[in-house]
């Protein structure tokens, strides 16, 4: 492993230098000062590099275009931007001018450091292999370490023919959701097997049946892809693609940058306008149903409460809430009509939580979620990330007039 740190500070790159050696102590580090050896793009000849750091605001020459010079350089290494300071213009710019990543000299730990870097360069090598035509996403036959997937089966697991269960890595009350193994080709995939009482409910019945529709007819990379669905006995099925990258929910633990929440936002909303281009409402967006390829491409699930917006029918009880309270609108608290806006005030929510690093609306009960939605002020970010106030003002707008009007809108504004 071989990187690259240029900034104007000794002291810094030292720095720098010392936390990556927590990850890759055998690594070689090419320290550069700008000041005293001009512009860095030269060190990228006959050097190959995993990373380069770059200082986003030296003196002198700016560090956005910098970045764009080494980008432009043939088989340039991705870059991550370490700034003084920021906000939601340095960070939409610096993904314009293809920063993997922007991250703060403030604060910064070894931990976010290196999972900015790792981060940044999986999905370079992702991207070098998908312009190859060598990278297959959907490959999903590699051995896996169960131990640490979901839990063991609990009893006999449901039997559905033509697959093997592996492991129970989810349960509610609708469902089960075991990771299991396509008998014919040892591939892993998701089954998702509802309670044999749910096939004698018309309604229930008629969820689950438009979830397979419905996602059937997405064939977007962005998309949890769909492989069978049916019945085994009283249990309706459907067999859907394994996502090894695990949740946002648990990314969003973890901690992120400013510019990871942004580009995962910008990401979603592709996903979104997508969705929304088929004249489908997800309705019940929300962290544990944002996943991950082991791409590092998050995936949107879970169409239980998906709604085709052209559709007249209304499988929800008046009054009904059924959507997380959490993530939910002001118009699906009020119990009016949910259309795309819906989804990007759900998704306003998200980003709140991934920029902030915590809840929207803090610690708030379901009774007391609905009020704020409807009625609460939008929170305020911390003063570091005041920037990115105007784009949460717009998406949790609580009049959906008031917001980016469709995911294109929001996804033109803030990505690449």
């Amino acid at each position: 492993m071989h990187f690259l740190i240029v900034d104007e500070s000794d002291d810094f790159r030292r720095s720098l230098v010392q936390m990556l050696r927590e990850r890759w102590p055998e690594a070689r580090f090419d320290e550069w000062d700008p000041r005293r050896q001009g512009d860095p793009s030269a060190a990228l000849a006959g050097a190959d590099y995993a990373a380069v750091l770059l200082d986003a605001h030296p003196a002198g020459n700016g560090g956005l275009a910098r970045l764009t010079k080494i980008r432009a350089h043939p088989g340039a290494p991705p870059v991550v931007l370490v700034a003084d300071h920021g906000d939601s213009h340095v960070a939409i710019q610096a993904l314009k001018a293809g920063a993997a990543d922007f991250v703060r000299k403030t604060g910064l730990t070894p931990r976010a450091l290196i999972r900015a870097l790792e981060d940044a360069i999986r999905e370079h090598e992702i991207r070098r292999l998908e312009i190859a035509g060598m990278h297959t996403p959907f490959a999903r036959t590699m051995p896996l370490q169960l131990n640490r997937i979901g839990a063991p089966l609990a009893g006999e697991p449901v039997a559905i023919p033509g697959y093997r269960t592996l492991r129970m890595i989810g349960e509610g009350g609708m469902a089960q959701v075991y990771l299991a193994e396509r008998s014919r080709d040892g591939q892993q995939l998701v089954l998702k097997v509802l309670g044999p009482g749910l096939r004698s409910s018309g309604t229930f019945l008629q969820r689950f049946e438009r979830e397979y529709s419905l996602i059937a007819s997405l064939e977007n990379e962005y998309v949890a892809r769909i492989y069978d669905h049916g019945f085994s006995g009283e249990h309706p099925y459907i067999a859907m693609e394994y996502l090894s990258g695990g949740t946002l929910a648990a990314r969003i633990q973890e901690g992120m940058s400013s510019l990871a929440a942004l580009r995962l936002t910008s990401q979603i909303a592709k996903a979104l306008d997508a969705i929304h281009a088929r004249e489908i409402v997800h309705r019940d967006l929300k962290p544990q149903n944002i996943m991950f390829r082991d791409s590092g491409r998050p995936v949107i699930v879970d169409f239980g409460l998906a709604k085709d917006m052209d559709s007249t029918s209304n499988l929800t009880v008046q009054g009904e809430v059924m959507a997380t309270p959490r993530y939910m609108s002001p118009e699906q608290c009020l119990g009016k009509q949910a259309d795309a806006r819906s989804d990007l005030y759900s998704l306003g929510a998200i980003f709140y939580e991934m920029i902030a690093g915590q809840k929207l609306f803090g610690n708030e009960g379901p009774a007391g979620l609905i009020y704020q939605h409807v009625h609460g002020a939008i929170p305020l970010l911390p003063a570091h990330l005041a920037g990115y106030q105007t784009i949460i003002d717009r998406l949790l707008a609580k009049n959906p007039d008031e917001r980016f009007q469709s995911a294109r809108d929001l996804f033109a504004t803030i990505a690449v």
